[in-house]
């Protein structure tokens, strides 16, 4: 838990800790800065009472491993910058990701991990890394949790495109297997539909985003409004996504209108309040069923809100999670009003918009 008194040490430490706790298949964070200074690590077996030899061999076999692919790769990228991809031994793989201009995250994961829900993940880390180091992370509107932002089985990120072909051991055991140039300069526009019947918090989640604290209109969104916002994917600063996101108001006489407002949308998030069962039946009903056939293969999130209202609750994550499953949709939860998973489901959506750009052009 954060407090005034908590050292950047401590709060590295508790963002790997929960990252690496948040996943079944990354054994082992490290964070090194450019000149190869370890700054923070976690491993999956530090929390159990006595770790034995064998444990304490893997962590520094692993170690060596790391610290020897660091020295390669920094020699390769001369300026500095590290890029992202990935690499592959026996039994493991090891992803590393640039976390700003002052480190480099490495993973150390199993064999068979899927780099399609990874990476979105990780990206979102290393941003989170770059704030801390850079004393720039603002708790008002970020968390060290790790959000759960459930990813259909099909999902893609394309990472294709970024294999390594015909690759050699960079050293001994360990062989490159993607990586991630940057693109040449782009400023990419993507438009959000935010979807959703009345008084779900749709207004609130977006104004969240914005970083506008106070919500002091509640009245219900006339039509629609359009707000935006820039963002961009660490690694690619020079790359500029901005959010085009339009709130469409839920009000029966909207839906009639809506298809004017859904052409040229690259993701909808469809909203449901988890105290009110009928707003999620018309959310999978009609809303999401809806979008999917009106905007095809675009990547849809379905988003249960108000979780700050427990005693209320009559919608259970479990049963969002599988309706959206069963709709092959990508699934979360938030509280807009107390600002739990606002920016981080955004922002995840922009790291997979940003490498599906790679695909469109």
């Amino acid at each position: 838990m954060h407090s005034e008194a908590t050292t950047k040490e401590e709060n590295l430490r508790i963002l790997l800790k929960n990252f690496v706790d948040s996943r079944n298949d990354i054994m082992i964070a490290y964070i090194y800065s450019n000149e190869g200074l370890l700054l923070s690590k976690y491993g999956k077996f530090e929390e159990t009472t006595e770790v034995d030899k064998k444990s304490e061999d893997i962590y520094g076999a692993f170690t060596a491993i790391v610290e020897n692919l660091l020295d390669k790769i920094s020699h390769e990228y001369k300026t500095g910058r590290y890029g992202s991809g990935s690499f592959e031994t026996e039994h493991n793989r090891i992803i590393y990701l640039e976390a700003g201009f002052e480190a480099i995250l490495l993973l150390v994961c199993d064999y068979n991990t899927n780099l399609d829900t990874l990476f979105p993940i990780a990206y979102l880390v290393v941003e989170k890394i770059a704030q801390l180091l850079e004393d720039s992370f603002d708790f008002k509107f970020n968390s060290l949790e790790i959000p759960d932002l459930s990813i259909y089985d099909s999902f893609s990120l394309g990472l294709d495109r970024f294999s390594v072909q015909h690759s050699k051991s960079i050293i001994e055991g360990v062989t490159p297997t993607h990586k991630i140039k940057k693109s040449e300069h782009i400023d990419k526009v993507f438009k959000l539909i935010v979807l959703g019947s009345a008084a779900v918090g749709k207004t609130t989640l977006v104004s969240r985003f914005l970083k506008k604290e106070e919500i002091i209109d509640y009245r219900p969104t006339l039509g629609i409004a359009i707000s935006s916002q820039r963002y961009y994917v660490q690694g690619f600063k020079d790359d500029v996504i901005k959010f085009l996101i339009y709130d469409l108001a839920g009000q029966t006489f909207f839906k009639r209108v809506r298809h004017e407002y859904y052409t040229g949308a690259n993701c909808a998030f469809i909203m449901y309040d988890v105290t009110r069962r009928e707003t999620f039946e018309e959310a999978t009903d009609f809303w999401l069923k809806d979008a999917q056939k009106e905007l095809g293969n675009i990547p849809f999130v379905l988003i249960g809100n108000k979780i700050d209202l427990k005693e209320d609750r009559v919608i259970s994550q479990e049963e969002g999670l599988k309706k959206a499953r069963e709709l092959k949709s990508l699934f979360t939860e938030t509280s807009a009003l107390r600002n739990v998973n606002v920016q981080d489901t955004f922002k995840l959506v922009g790291i997979g918009l940003f490498f599906k750009h790679f695909e469109d052009d």
